[in-house]
């Protein structure tokens, strides 16, 4: 047996031991260096993360479709004034099939994709004409316009469809002037039973579903047969089950609150606004009233404006919508994918909630935008454009949320996760001030959302900066709460990783939809801020 001595005596030699060593401190080093440069690339990307909102056409197909659910479109728009009733028929039944086959090919992810209806409202457009083709007038020519369905879709030089003329008829008068587009204007020489004669007096290129701009057009309506002129679409909306309702050419208060009360009496549509800013602007009417009885107000036009009408926008619609805390969608003049490059930094887009796009007819494809992301220019800085805005963050509870989180996340935050019942409080979170995503989570009891889940969810799908995730028992393996399910979800999308400071907001509210108020009574609201823990071994074999 050997000895202690002897075996204390015995030692290792290391052959390029230095050499070694060096190796091992420089992989080291790369290593540092790698983490150090991944963090403070991470921490350059902060950007908003727009909602978006896309146009069928007759001729999308069900790839077309996938690849917009893919990168983050959860709200489709059918035109039903250029599209006849079997046409958004099948566009619809496509856009369903087409979301159940995404549901079966990712069962981990539960989509909620909204579809809204665009109707004619109670505006006068042309119809069709044919072969889709502009014509010319010319000065001194006849021109007849009718309410006859037979020329909706195949319009001549001649004779022309015009909708809803026929609730218009009774009101008109000879010699009355009518402007149809932007060009052509004339004058009432007939009144038949169903049609009238114009003379033209400023000939100009007529277009497929131009408006028409009859005299006094917001009085000439008879508000006792108002409902009359939405039924037909109204009906068309029930039947495809949509979920928004888009009404363009707003002009008149009355004729919208009378449609807003119908359909809250009747329907469950959400109301998306598209006001006519120039026509409200000139007659100096109440923008401020019309915003009140939309649900979204869409500006359909924003990089081609006069500057009076850009003005009125930045100074007068922008802050009513804001104030009425009404998400607004714009219009994004896309061709292809780099031309948002044109449009990134701009100013408008540091205001709207979602992006619309439509397909391009430049290359038939849809541009989408990949880089949706608009960065934020210098988050180090806040401007408060009076003292009352100070002062608000004591009497609105969603200022009061927002307000907490930029007085506890810094710049470092990499993520905020809510889970709530309250569809304002989450939206409470989708402003400006945020600069990460917002994860709201909902938890389902079986794949089917209910109907107030699925509203909550449809409508958040327009809110800037948010993520909806839901997911329901079976997909819990782990039995997480809806936090830490939120959590692990964003892990394995690659949006956190470990060490990255995080906010948890759990809200529960009791209050009716109109009168909500956090931190009062019976609501309970929980705040937590921790860093990203990485997983236990249990955790990375069972998930």
């Amino acid at each position: 047996m050997e000895s202690v001595a002897d075996e204390h005596s015995k030692f290792t030699v290391l052959l390029n031991g230095q050499r070694d060593l060096d190796e091992q401190w420089n992989d080291f080093m790369q290593q540092c260096n790698a983490h150090d440069k991944h963090a403070r690339k991470r921490c350059k990307r902060r950007y908003y993360n727009l909602a978006l909102m896309a146009k069928l056409a007759c001729n999308t197909t069900a790839d077309e479709i996938k690849n917009l659910i893919k990168n983050g479109t959860r709200t489709f728009l059918l035109d039903a004034v250029r599209n006849r009733a079997e046409e958004l028929e099948k566009m619809a039944n496509l856009l369903r099939a087409t979301v159940e086959e995404v549901q079966t090919q990712d069962p981990n992810a539960i989509l909620a994709v909204g579809l809204a209806i665009e109707i004619n409202g109670d505006c006068c457009r042309i119809g069709r004409l044919r072969n889709n083709c502009s014509i010319f007038v010319e000065i001194a020519s006849n021109i007849t316009l009718t309410s006859d369905r037979s020329y909706k879709y195949s319009g001549f030089k001649e004779i022309c469809h015009v909708i809803n003329l026929q609730h218009y008829l009774p009101s008109l008068k000879l010699n009355d002037e009518i402007k149809i587009g932007s060009e052509v204007r004339g004058r009432i020489t007939k009144i038949l039973k169903n049609s009238i004669s114009l003379m033209i007096d400023e000939p100009g290129i007529i277009n497929s579903y131009d408006y028409l701009e009859l005299p006094q057009q917001c009085k000439l309506l008879n508000l006792q047969k108002a409902t009359n002129v939405f039924s037909q679409d109204l009906d068309l909306a029930a039947t495809l089950n949509a979920d928004f309702l888009v009404i363009p050419q707003i002009r008149c208060k009355s004729v919208l609150k009378m449609l807003r009360y119908h359909i809250k009496e009747h329907f469950r549509f959400q109301i998306i606004g598209i006001i006519d800013l120039e026509y409200v602007n000139r007659k100096m009417l109440d923008i401020l009233a019309l915003i009140k009885l939309l649900d979204f107000l869409w500006l359909s036009n924003l990089f081609d404006l006069t500057p009076e009408i850009y003005n009125y926008i930045c100074q007068d619609v922008i802050p009513a919508a804001k104030c009425w805390k009404k998400p607004l969608i714009g219009t994004v003049p896309l061709k292809r994918c780099s031309d948002f490059r044109i449009f990134e930094n701009h100013d408008f887009l540091t205001k709207i909630d979602c992006i619309f796009i439509e397909k391009s007819e430049w290359c038939n494809k849809y541009p989408l935008i990949v880089k949706k992301l608009l960065p934020i220019k210098d988050y180090r800085r806040g401007v408060a454009p009076a003292s009352a805005a100070l002062r608000e963050p004591l009497s609105s509870y969603q200022s009061a949320v927002n307000f907490i989180i930029r007085t506890i996340s810094t710049i470092e935050c990499q993520a905020i996760f809510l889970r709530t019942k309250c569809e304002k409080a989450a939206a409470a979170l989708g402003c400006l001030e945020i600069y990460c995503p917002v994860f709201v989570i909902i938890a389902t009891q079986d794949n089917v959302l209910n109907n107030d889940e699925e509203k909550i969810a449809k409508i958040l799908n327009f809110k800037r900066n948010l993520r909806l995730i839901i997911y329901n028992k079976a997909m819990n393996f782990c039995d997480y709460t809806p936090l830490d399910y939120g959590i692990e979800y964003a892990r394995g999308c690659g949006a956190i990783e470990v060490g990255d400071f995080i906010i948890t907001i759990d809200m529960d509210t009791y209050g009716g939809e109109d009168s909500v108020q956090l931190g009062v009574d019976e609501d309970v609201v929980i705040m937590r801020a921790f860093y990203v823990p990485p997983k236990s071994v249990g955790e990375k074999l069972i998930c």
